[in-house]
This record gives structure tokens, C-alpha cells and sequence, in this order.
């Protein structure tokens, strides 16, 4: 998977990735190299001629510093690149996914992976810096121990002995951090789609006093993170520490075991430097290495879970077929509030739903399930075919063509269903009247007719009025029922209004979290509680 996100966001631009390639070398080659221009400016100045040799070490360390900056800059600018990259393959996938594809991911959990799990840290660092620095660091080891062998191969068993060890610790580490990689991230997620939870069901928290346990679950989820956090940090500082201080017991060696050669004669003064320069020279490459594994194991984590979001936007949904009939289950499950509607409902084209009852008992929750907003406890329907009008209408600062069609062509009629015509002749611009931020130009009864326009324009055959016709007069909403054609449309709103009720078809009346009658208006008049609010 790793290799195959490489080749992607790197496509067209192999030039780049080859002079990465041999710029790491390179640098690599002069890092390494530096050491032994050590070991000449020691054998010059013991010689008494150190000028030349100084000269070659300055010119080395002046080569090494231009091509290291060069290099570095093209990964800066490379890291930039393909954070763009990953972030419009994800996107595009996810805009391109038909509608439904992406039903199983919970909005929070779906926001954390195409935010933070696509973050230049998570993935762009990996995918460049860490790749092409992981190249040179390796090269940059290979090299100082060539070149350590070349000088003096016991020496260079008692530099390397702690080798071993970091390879299996690292190896252990390097598995247990890829799973608290994923575990913080589910952490992450699980906060995101609590959060949405509580501002989904904003109305039924406040409504039953489900502060308290909105709290709690924040808090809970909060602790996982936090949990999740510390544990992969702490591994993180564990792995970071064994990889840049581990290589300080061979220099302990190198100085126990290198001096005593050194004053035995079997080891010249020159070539104890340049030893020791390739002890110091392997420690930043040691570290950055076990940067690299720690990352890569991160960065696997993510990719997996942008896989799965990309695989399941990529998937054929079944179009939802054009049944005359919409079934909703008997039980509906959310977090903060769980509907009991007594039996599997049917609502027949054409047919008027309305649903009733006092405040926090579960009318807004139906709605938002039935748009898609919520999980079902079984079937539901589809995304496409609902258009929901939410309580408080949704404004754009725009103008009122671009409000009622979202961008898209909409028929005159639906102006005149909404019943905002009379204010169309009012206003010399028409459908070009720019509405103001949240629709502050409009009176609470005109933002309400806009929506419902909304609604009728997007053709869905499925409408969803929650209490959107509330701040229309008694005439202007019974205008707006008559004219609405309700052929191929099922209609269900949320109303405390009598006359709406009366012209339902079946009407559901909600008292705390259930379905306690159901029929017509004038059957529920029979209900001792439904006649006292809605008998007038």
C-alpha cells in the first residue's frame, strides 16, 4: 500500500525523485567522507604541512553544506507538493463516491480521516522526507562502516556490537507504535462523531436534561485519546532515545578500546580520528532512521484508514428504486434517544405524514434518521431522494436564485408552490435579491418560504418539513398546502398546527421517545391528551 500511494503522488515527476536519489548519495559520499579529511589534517599537522589539508577539509565540509541545503530544499518544496497531491486523491474520491457510498462512516470519523490523517505530518513528511532521508541516513551508515572496516575491523566489532540489539528492540517498537498509531486515530474519531452526536440531538440533549451525559461521553472519549496519546508518545520518546543515545555505548568502546591501540602503537593517531569522526557521523543517521520506521508505522496507519474511505467511495451503490411505498422501522437507535414507534410504518406516495408532540420527544430525531443524518436500527432509505427542511432555515449570503437552487437550474413553479410570489413583486430585483448573512433582510415567514422553495427544487420525492412552515400566517401555509402536488411525493412534517394535522393522512403522535397514537387527526381527537393540545 505504501509503495502504491509512493507511485501516485509522485507520478510525472521522476526527474525530481531521481536527483533525490543521487543528491542523498552524494551527500551521503561527502558526510562519510569528511572523516577522513580528518585523519589528513591530523597526519599533515604532524607533519607540519596542515595547510593543504585544511584547505581540502574546508572545501568537503563548504561542498557538503551546498548540496545538503539544495537537497533539503527540494524536499521542503517536494513535502508541499505532494500534501496536494494526497489531499485532492482523497477529496476527489470522496466528492466522485455516489451518494450512499459513504453512509457507514460516522461524519466525525469521516472529518478526522480527511483532515488529520492526511496531515502533512501523518503522510506528505513520509512520503518525501522520510522516504529520501531514511535513503541517505542508510547510505550514510553504509558508508561510515565501510570505511570504519577499512581502518580497523576489530575495532569496528566492538563499535557496532549494540547493533544487534537496536535492531530487534526496534523491530518491537516498530510494530507495537503502528497499532497505537490506530488506536489514537480511532480515539480521535470517536470525539469527532460525539461531538457531531451532541450537535445532532442539540435539541433532545437540552430538551431531557441529557447535559450530564453528554458531558460524560466527551469525557470518556477525551480520556481514550489521551490514553492512546501518551502511550504512543511515550514509545515514541523510548524508540527516539535508543536510536540517538544508543550509539554512545560505541563511543564508549571506540575511546576504551581505540585508545589502548592507540597507545600500543597498533593504531595511528590519524586513523583513531577518522574512526571516531565515523561514530559521531553515524549518530544523527541512526536517529533520523528510527525517525523513519516511527513515521512509516504512523503513516501505514493512515493510509489504511484513507484506504478504506477511498475504497468505499469507489463502490457501486444500487440506486435506490423508485418504490411507491416509504418503509421506516419499528426502532430507531441514537446516542441521546431511542424512538419506539410500536410497529414498522408505511407511508404510500402521495400520502401526508404528519408527526406531533410536545418538546424532546423525539420529532426532529425522526426527521433527521429519515434524511440520512442518523443510523436506523434496520433499513433506511437512501440519501437521494429526501430533501429536508430543518427548523431553522439555512441561509447563504447570496441572492435568492442561488439559495433556492444551490447552483442549479430550478422551474419558476416551485416560486409560486412556496408562495413566494407576492414578495417576488415587491422586490425590483426578483430572483436576483441578495439575501444577507443567514437571511438577516428576510423576515423569519420569507426565509421559511425560501426554504420550502429549496426543498420543491430539488425534486427529491421525498419531502421533510421540520416545523418549516411554523412562522407562516394560517392563510399563507393553508395556500401552500393546497398548491402543493403531492404526486410522486411522500410529505412528512413535524406541526403543532391543528389545521395541518387535520389535513394528514395519518398523523404520529410522540410522548418521550414513543409512538403513543397513531391515525388521523380525527381519530386521535379521541386520545385524552392529544384532543387537549390539538383540539382546537
Amino acid at each position: 500500500m505504501t509503495w502504491r500511494w509512493f507511485k501516485v503522488v509522485w507520478a510525472g515527476r521522476w526527474l525530481v525523485v531521481a536527483w533525490l536519489l543521487v543528491g542523498s548519495a552524494l551527500t551521503a559520499v561527502l558526510l562519510a567522507g569528511f572523516a577522513w579529511t580528518w585523519k589528513s589534517v591530523v597526519e599533515a599537522a604532524q607533519a607540519g604541512d596542515v595547510h593543504g589539508a585544511a584547505m581540502r577539509a574546508l572545501l568537503v565540509g563548504v561542498g557538503q553544506a551546498l548540496l545538503y541545503i539544495t537537497v533539503q530544499g527540494v524536499r521542503n518544496n517536494a513535502n508541499e507538493y505532494i500534501q496536494r497531491v494526497a489531499r485532492l486523491r482523497v477529496l476527489t474520491a470522496v466528492a466522485r463516491a455516489a451518494p450512499g457510498a459513504l453512509d457507514g462512516f460516522r461524519l466525525g470519523d469521516l472529518v478526522t480521516r480527511l483532515t488529520d490523517d492526511v496531515s502533512t505530518e501523518k503522510l506528505a513528511w513520509f512520503l518525501c522526507s522520510g522516504v529520501f532521508r531514511g535513503w541517505e541516513a542508510l547510505l550514510i551508515i553504509l558508508a561510515c562502516v565501510v570505511g570504519m572496516v577499512r581502518i580497523d575491523p576489530a575495532l569496528t566489532l566492538w563499535a557496532v556490537a549494540p547493533l544487534p540489539l537496536l535492531v530487534v528492540s526496534h523491530l518491537w517498537n516498530g510494530r507495537e507504535l503502528g497499532r497505537r498509531a490506530a488506536r489514537t486515530q480511532q480515539a480521535v474519531s470517536r470525539i469527532g462523531a460525539v461531538v457531531q452526536d451532541v450537535f445532532d440531538g442539540i435539541r433532545v440533549v437540552q430538551a431531557r436534561g441529557l447535559g450530564s451525559l453528554a458531558q460524560r461521553a466527551f469525557a470518556d472519549a477525551a480520556r481514550e485519546q489521551s490514553t492512546a496519546e501518551v502511550h504512543g508518545a511515550r514509545l515514541f520518546v523510548y524508540q527516539m532515545v535508543q536510536f540517538g543515545y544508543g550509539w554512545q555505548l560505541a563511543l564508549a568502546a571506540l575511546l576504551y578500546a581505540g585508545g589502548s591501540r592507540v597507545m600500543d602503537g597498533a593504531l595511528s593517531a590519524g586513523d583513531f580520528v577518522a574512526f571516531t569522526g565515523f561514530v559521531l557521523t553515524l549518530v544523527f543517521p541512526m536517529f533520523d532512521l528510527g525517525a523513519f520506521v516511527v513515521r512509516w508505522r504512523q503513516a501505514a496507519a493512515s493510509l489504511v484508514r484513507l484506504e478504506e474511505v477511498m475504497t468505499a467511495a469507489a463502490a457501486p451503490v444500487p440506486v435506490p428504486h423508485r418504490a411507491s411505498d416509504l418503509g421506516i422501522p419499528q426502532r430507531l437507535v441514537t446516542p441521546w434517544l431511542t424512538l419506539e414507534l410500536g410497529e414498522p410504518l408505511t407511508v404510500r406516495e402521495g400520502q401526508l405524514l404528519a408527526v406531533t408532540g410536545p418538546v424532546g420527544c423525539g420529532k426532529s430525531t425522526l426527521l433527521a434518521a429519515l434524511a440520512g443524518q442518523v443510523p436506523l436500527a434496520g433499513e433506511r432509505p437512501s440519501g437521494p431522494f429526501a430533501a429536508w427542511a430543518p427548523q431553522a432555515p439555512v441561509l447563504l449570503e447570496a441572492s435568492l436564485a442561488e439559495n433556492i437552487g444551490l447552483g442549479r437550474d430550478f422551474p419558476e413553479g416551485v416560486v409560486q408552490a412556496a408562495q413566494l410570489g407576492p414578495d417576488l413583486a415587491r422586490w425590483p430585483d426578483g430572483l436576483t435579491t441578495l439575501v444577507g448573512e443567514r437571511g438577516v433582510t428576510l423576515s423569519g415567514g420569507q426565509q421559511q418560504r425560501v426554504q420550502l422553495a429549496r426543498a420543491l427544487a430539488s425534486g427529491a420525492r421525498l419531502l421533510l418539513l421540520d416545523d418549516a412552515t411554523a412562522a407562516l400566517d394560517a392563510d399563507t401555509e393553508a395556500r401552500f398546502w393546497e398548491g402543493l402536488d403531492r404526486a410522486g411525493r411522500i410529505v412528512v412534517v413535524v406541526s403543532h398546527r391543528p389545521a395541518t394535522l387535520a389535513r394528514a393522512d395519518r398523523v404520529l403522535y410522540l410522548r418521550e421517545g414513543r409512538v403513543v397514537a397513531s391515525g388521523t387527526h380525527a381519530e386521535l381527537l379521541t386520545v385524552p391528551a392529544y384532543a387537549a393540545a390539538y383540539g382546537r
